[in-house]
């Protein structure tokens, strides 16, 4: 069933911390770190001559930091899932329907926007003031992100585990809506296991070290990516020599330079999602919150939840991490349980799970009796928030 809208003209924004997922006729999606680049530090200032600092993205952004010329300073507006610098994000987001999208008329503009379950519709409110007043585009619809994974899925009750950049949510989904006093969330997620694999890669910092920051980054990530796995038995492993050569990999830098990746480094920064104290943290393992999600819920549920286990988000990708959710949940769920009793679902594409259940959401008609048009956020200015309360999932 089509939506109303012309699809055209509807625009899907996942806020991610690390990435930010936009589309548009499906097809676009950009990253979204920002940059604050000091105009004072160009040649030439009369582009600038109130020596304002100018916010440059995508692109632009990466030129700049190529090129080095400029004195710079790296910024992400989003921490924890959450915009902590709306003012960032009002020209942010400008930039990306104008420029990445090449949407002239914002006024035309449908927006579906993917939220985390646990963010406040007090905090919503304050984005769609800029939704409306600033960007002035014709409707906002906001959508948590675990009901969208679910529905990617086409699913629309089941357990949604999204381990993400910056946080890892835990939450039950019954009939599209959310059990928020089941909610599990843990900031063990991806950030965490990138800085644990930068300290792991330190013997070999001297070979590193002379990359940009950029390039380091763009490194680390690769190996982690594309390396790292989750150990079937992390101790095990890690006292078995026998396994050493065998998994050791080889890493080409951009230099040509060839390092070696040890079985030790290749596991042990994943090992946080299942013990915290690699990390120096404290915080209870993935298969705990797992199962400390579904003991908050009805009897009734629990079963078709243990069934409909649906795994988003970058850090899901792990090579063994569903093998390895598997036994551990198997030997901590209250009463027993056999692995016959339980399914995770995990498509190839679950890294953009939200993204995708939002854009098969937008193109229902569903989209237009859930989403808050302009005029009726403008007719009531007493009742904005109540319209908010009422209209955010």
């Amino acid at each position: 069933m089509e939506s109303e809208y012309d699809q055209k003209d509807i625009v899907v924004i996942d806020n991610g911390t690390d990435t930010i997922k936009q589309l548009s006729l499906y097809c676009i999606y950009s990253q979204s770190t920002t940059i604050n680049a000091d105009h004072t530090r160009f040649q030439n200032d009369n582009d600038n001559p109130n020596n304002k600092p100018q916010l440059l993205f995508g692109q632009d952004l990466k030129k700049v930091v190529k090129e080095k010329k400029l004195n710079v300073q790296l910024s992400n507006p989003i921490k924890d899932g959450k915009i902590d610098n709306v003012e960032s994000m009002k020209e942010f987001w400008q930039y990306i329907l104008e420029d990445g999208l090449q949407i002239s008329e914002l006024q035309q503009v449908n927006l579906l926007i993917i939220d985390q379950v646990k963010n406040s519709k007090e905090y919503k409110s304050k984005l769609a003031e800029v939704f409306f007043d600033y960007l002035k585009v014709q409707s906002v619809l906001f959508m948590n992100s675990a009901s969208l994974s679910l529905f990617s899925t086409g699913l629309v009750s089941g357990l949604s585990i999204e381990l993400g950049h910056a946080v890892n949510t835990i939450v039950p989904i019954y009939q599209g809506f959310p059990i928020m006093h089941a909610l599990e969330f843990s900031h063990i997620s991806g950030a965490e296991i990138t800085q644990c694999l930068e300290n792991d890669l330190r013997c070999y910092e001297t070979l590193i070290d002379k990359f940009s920051e950029e390039e380091k980054q763009w490194i680390i990530k690769d190996i982690k990516e594309n390396m790292c796995y989750i150990a079937s038995d992390y101790e095990m492993q890690m006292q078995s020599e026998d396994n050493f050569t065998e998994e050791e990999r080889s890493y080409e830098l951009p230099d040509e330079q060839v390092i070696q990746i040890t079985p030790q480094i290749r596991y042990h920064c994943s090992e946080a999602l299942f013990n915290s104290a690699i990390i120096n943290k404290n915080s209870s393992s993935l298969p705990q919150m797992i199962v400390n999600s579904i003991q908050r819920c009805d009897k009734e549920l629990r079963q078709e939840l243990l069934a409909n286990m649906v795994l988003g988000g970058g850090t899901s990708m792990f090579q063994g991490l569903i093998s390895r959710l598997q036994d551990d949940i198997c030997q901590i769920y209250p009463g027993g349980a056999m692995r016959s009793e339980f399914n995770f679902v995990a498509d190839f594409q679950r890294k953009y799970s939200a993204w995708i259940g939002g854009s098969m959401l937008g193109s229902l008609k569903t989209f237009q009796s859930l989403a808050i048009n302009k005029q009726e956020y403008e007719e009531n200015p007493e009742g904005k928030m109540s319209l908010i309360h009422k209209r955010t999932f």
